[in-house]
């Protein structure tokens, strides 16, 4: 190599390395500068989340969490009296990936609603044993959304079972007491032993989330 071709070739070298470096600071900045704009976003969008849940609480549920096996435990609070919980958990056994759901119990256990909170599911099929969506149909095109949590009847067969109940969290086809989607078997079955799994925690560790969650908290104004 000759020796222009040498310095012009650690020239290069340097401004490719002053490059990268700037980008990497520029990269570094930006994120530091909206990661707080992004959490609260994203505390926002669990808000929402959870008040589909449980409509009447007025604290901060992501502000008292307790983590079992796994699962993370939210009290939702009005008035300072605790009106419900709600877990929040995921698999990977979907079959696109990670689902992630929320279960909301009342105080006593009993399962109110479930909603599914992050999949990958294929659209038509999977994605329909998770979203809660009102269809527009030619007899309800001029009809509003209901108010509440629109139906779904693999999630809204969960709904009134209990904690600790003997209820065996598969799908019929593998033994179980629960209905599926033809077709997306394998999305139903991730969201059914998902729900599955935050019962049976709640139901080993009743007595841990009862001492954590027990008496009044100081009611939050919004």
């Amino acid at each position: 190599m000759k020796l222009k071709e040498c310095e012009n070739f650690w020239i290069l070298g340097a401004f490719l390395g002053a490059v990268g470096l700037v980008s990497a600071l520029v990269l570094s900045l930006v994120s530091s500068l909206t990661a707080p704009a992004i959490a609260r976003a994203d505390q926002r969008a669990k808000s929402a989340a959870l008040r589909q849940l449980i409509p009447d609480f007025d604290n901060d549920p992501a502000a008292e969490v307790l983590k079992l096996d796994g699962v993370a435990f939210m009290a939702a609070r009005r008035g300072g009296a605790l009106i419900g919980v709600v877990a929040e958990a995921e698999t990977n056994s979907g079959y696109a990936g990670t689902i992630r759901e929320l279960v909301g119990f009342d105080p006593d256990g009993r399962i109110l609603a479930v909603l599914v909170t992050d999949e990958k599911e294929t659209p038509g099929l999977g994605k329909n044993v998770c979203e809660r969506k009102f269809k527009k149909t030619i007899f309800n095109f001029f009809r509003l959304a209901p108010a509440g949590l629109p139906p779904n009847e693999i999630l809204d067969q969960f709904s009134g079972r209990r904690a600790g109940d003997r209820s065996v969290w598969r799908v019929r086809k593998d033994g179980g007491d629960f209905e599926y989607r033809t077709g997306a078997t394998v999305t139903s079955r991730a969201v059914t032993g998902l729900t599955g799994r935050a019962a049976e925690v709640f139901s080993r560790h009743r007595a841990a989330i009862a001492a954590q969650f027990a008496g009044a908290k100081p009611e939050v104004k919004k």
